[in-house]
């Protein structure tokens, strides 16, 4: 009996997720879900590769990471002090 309730034990360990990657998981899907802005849906994204998930985030990060520095670009200009002008 007990030998029974290790092998089940032992396999639910090793095929199960743990609880640290569902986590993760659950986060790419969402990230994926919504900056996708549509293009994807959860079942889409659950049923991905990892390599090809972990792509497609890395890519929305660049793209994420290159808006924000155009949109700083402009801010940081307003902010400089005019010029001053001599007077002759």
């Amino acid at each position: 009996m007990n030998h029974l309730i290790w092998t089940f034990l032992s396999t639910l360990a090793f095929f199960g997720l743990s609880p640290s990657y569902r986590k993760t998981l659950h986060k790419q899907i969402f990230d994926l879900v919504y900056h996708g802005k549509g293009g994807f849906t959860w079942s889409d994204v659950y049923d991905l590769p990892v390599w090809l998930r972990v792509f497609y985030i890395q890519s929305i990060n660049q793209v994420i990471k290159e808006e924000n520095k155009r949109n700083k670009a402009p801010a940081n200009t307003k902010s400089a002090t005019p010029p001053k002008f001599r007077r002759k």
